[in-house]
């Protein structure tokens, strides 16, 4: 203020500047629409409104909606406790509100009902000497907060954009509020708010369901590889990182583009916060990571490489990924609305077919990643279970897409056979013939891929070095599947090969999402194969970029790597 004066410029006021304008006047209490406060992240990048430490030393009390949903409001809230600012609820409920809702899910330290009741709270602390200003949240009418969850995930896309762009201080509530215009069609928020029939327009976003993990992977040093351990210690490099196969690939498909969210149980514990600490650093949303009760374990894969990279043996602590609840499924798919659903194998039965139901009665497609092969026929159960319990009158075409390697495949055929969910195996003769024009796959791969046609009716076969096979139905008749072959694309050194299908599977939900896919009355994806062709050979690039990367989802994974100006080279 004391620089724009001194100039005889002319500017604008901020909350913390029109506080100070206001007691210099004699003028004990403003309005606004909402404060600002501590911005996400900013255990990083200690970046906190001014109007907070504004708050603390200036006795003007303070009307408004809360303070700004762009924010971290529980940390808001802390921040405003250590400056010693009473903060009120005003109203019925003692919900703190968040500027767009009358609920944030926090409680304010204090409820008030009348304007008797906040008059004597300015009148008090004036009288005691404090020289702290008051907070006085009203929330805006519940009739108006219906759009809320929808304007909360364009916040959430435009808190992305301005971390992706770098955009910081002062220039990041200006950047975010016109974003957040723009995702939602142009119009002002103020208008969204004042309609309770107006219908937010924002992109339906990737829904991950699976497990979150700690990552430790161990390398034996370049001089040591060997067939067999030892009982012995062996040089070599060891590298702790966010992992968890839902995890890397909703990580995958947010680095990709698409605006992604993870839902996964986690423990209350140092791992815990550090995954929830990550997901925000790189600009994902962890709303839906839920701590669970005292003594859960946060989820640990702990693997042991090769000096070229491959596996040699792996312990998975994997209890807690059991634990993650109906509830907490079905509040991430009502407050979401998402268009494309990633379901990891390592979660439960009833996780698995909640996710699936929900996903159907909103006609969202499905891919399921199998995981392992313990794991993979956990979704097989999953939709014997949908039948038998009469959930749906048929269980084919419930989930739209699987992405099993070969083996994974296989014994979900097997299972899916002992279960009676797909009639039988196609004859020898009707293999052979396929196979014969598929030279490349094996016998028992193609008759797998045929036995779980009718069930799962797109199937991305993962095969390693060999690239990947496809099923699909045919364009004109959708009963019938056609398979090929699609070749490798060839990585240069292999760092590590930990997180090269979930890059593949992530990059699949991105370009799933960015075609906006649609779900036909018959639950087929309405995508050509030579539209899926093309998603698996620009989802390999995700995965290729993995396997040069130390990391199990390389952070070299940009939207650009699945666009058509990627050259294939660049991997």
């Amino acid at each position: 203020m004391a620089a724009v004066l001194s100039q005889r410029l002319l500017g604008a006021t901020t909350v913390s500047g029109t506080m100070i304008a206001a007691h210099m006047a004699g003028i004990q209490v403003f309005a606004t629409g909402g404060i600002g406060g501590v911005h996400r992240g900013a255990e990083l990048t200690m970046d906190v409104s001014a109007d907070l430490t504004e708050l603390g030393r200036t006795p003007v009390a303070v009307i408004c909606a809360g303070a700004k949903s762009i924010l971290d409001l529980p940390k808001t809230l802390e921040f405003l406790e250590t400056q010693g600012v009473p903060v009120v609820a005003y109203g019925e409920s003692r919900q703190f509100p968040a500027f767009f809702s009358p609920d944030s899910g926090l409680l304010a330290p204090w409820a008030m009902q009348t304007p008797e009741q906040v008059a004597r709270l300015i009148k008090t602390n004036a009288e005691l000497g404090l020289m702290t200003g008051q907070v006085i949240a009203v929330p805006i009418p519940k009739e108006h907060g219906e759009s809320c969850s929808e304007i909360e995930r364009a916040i959430d896309i435009a808190v992305r954009e301005s971390e992706e762009q770098g955009i910081e201080g002062k220039e990041s509530t200006p950047f975010l509020l016109q974003r957040i215009v723009e995702l939602t069609g142009g119009m002002s928020l103020s208008a969204n708010i004042a309609s309770k029939h107006t219908k937010v327009r924002v992109e339906r976003p990737v829904l991950v369901v699976g497990g979150a993990a700690i990552d430790v992977t161990s390398r034996i040093g370049a001089t040591h590889a060997t067939d067999s351990l030892s009982a012995t210690s062996y040089p070599g490099t060891v590298l702790t990182s966010i992992g968890g196969v839902g995890q890397n690939i909703a990580r995958a498909a947010h680095y990709l583009g698409a605006p992604t969210y993870l839902v996964s149980a986690i423990g209350n514990d140092a791992h815990g916060h550090s995954i929830r600490l990550d997901l925000t650093k790189v600009g994902m949303s962890p709303a839906y990571l839920q701590f669970q009760a005292d003594g859960a374990r946060t989820a640990v894969y702990n693997a042991l490489h090769q000096p070229n990279g491959d596996l040699l043996v792996a312990v998975a602590d994997m209890d807690i990924n059991g634990m993650l609840s109906g509830q907490q499924i079905s509040e991430a798919f009502d407050g979401l609305e998402p268009g494309v659903v990633g379901l990891d194998g390592n979660i439960s039965t009833l996780a698995l077919s909640t996710s699936i139901m929900l996903a159907a009665d909103k006609q969202e497609c499905v891919v399921f990643e199998p995981t392992s092969v313990p794991k993979c026929t956990s979704v097989l159960i999953a939709l014997s279970y949908i039948s038998r319990s009469g959930t749906a009158s048929r269980v084919d075409g419930l989930v739209q897409i699987i992405t099993p390697n070969a083996l994974e495949l296989q014994e979900m055929a097997k299972v899916a056979l002992e279960l009676a969910l797909v009639e039988s195996a196609p004859p020898d003769s009707i293999v052979s013939e396929v196979a014969d024009n598929n030279y490349r796959l094996s016998i028992d791969t193609v008759r797998a891929a045929l036995t779980l046609f009718p069930l799962f009716p797109i199937q991305i076969i993962k095969l390693g070095e060999k690239g990947v096979a496809v099923v699909s139905p045919q364009q004109r008749d959708q009963s019938r599947p056609v398979l090929r072959h699609i070749s490798p694309l060839k990585p240069g050194r292999i760092v590590n090969s930990n997180g090269a299908g979930d890059s593949l599977v992530g990059a699949m939900l991105a370009l799933l999402h960015s075609k906006q896919v649609t779900m036909s009355s018959t639950r087929h994806v309405d995508l050509s194969p030579g539209e899926i062709d093309d998603m698996v050979v620009r989802a390999q690039r995700a995965s290729i970029l993995s396997l040069e990367s130390p990391l199990a989802i390389s952070d070299k994974l940009t939207p650009r790597v699945i666009r058509d100006d990627f050259d294939d080279q660049e991997c």
